[in-house]
């Protein structure tokens, strides 16, 4: 259908803003976006992007260009072309910012290790670790020790002392991994006065 309409016939009808006229848009510039997309696609790609990803990008700006077109303007098909690969070309600026090299390099602690059915978190060990066990003699001495420490201390002793990573001890008590650490230091400060 878009083969029967001109640049300025779709225009027109996308500016009354009806579905259907703006998939008529899409389907005519499906072919340009495609084109540009392939263009930059192997830069992309190294930021994780796909060529659906670039083509979304330029679905976005086509968009974005119909509306902001004037008349008086160039052609719109120029003026297509060109908003489109500046929108490409902007996300590829964006994306190979430092800031933005840094968060693509990096692996989730829950992502799985290669050929194994452990997480990363599972195998960071506690760097802040208590060997809290070698510490006591009975567990009178450990009651008397627990009882001199505040609550939230406390509880955090309680469950360092049951085998608890830090990880762990910060999810169940709701509390922040940074506190965990903090209280952790409480602990081995007042063990050295026992």
């Amino acid at each position: 259908m878009y083969r029967d309409l001109n640049d300025y016939e779709i225009l027109y009808l996308v500016k009354e803003n009806d579905d259907i006229n703006y998939e008529i848009m899409y389907e005519k510039y499906t072919p340009l976006i495609y084109k540009l997309a392939s263009k930059y696609e192997s830069l992309c790609k190294k930021f994780g992007y796909e060529i659906d990803d670039i083509m979304q990008i330029g679905y976005i700006a086509l968009f974005k260009a119909s509306v902001a077109y004037r008349y008086d303007n160039n052609m719109f098909y120029t003026y297509v072309m060109h908003v489109i690969e500046n929108n490409i070309v902007s996300e590829i600026r964006k994306n190979n910012t430092l800031k933005s090299k840094l968060l693509n390099e990096c692996i989730s602690y829950d992502n799985l290790i290669p050929n194994t059915k452990s997480k990363y978190i599972d195998i960071i060990p506690d760097s802040k670790c208590l060997n809290i066990l070698d510490d006591f003699i009975d567990e009178y001495q450990w009651i008397l020790f627990k009882n001199t420490l505040p609550f939230d201390i406390a509880c955090i002793f309680e469950l360092k002392y049951n085998g608890y990573r830090n990880i762990e001890i910060s999810k169940l008590l709701n509390i922040n991994i940074v506190d965990v650490i903090e209280g952790i230091k409480v602990i081995k400060n007042q063990l050295l006065y026992i």
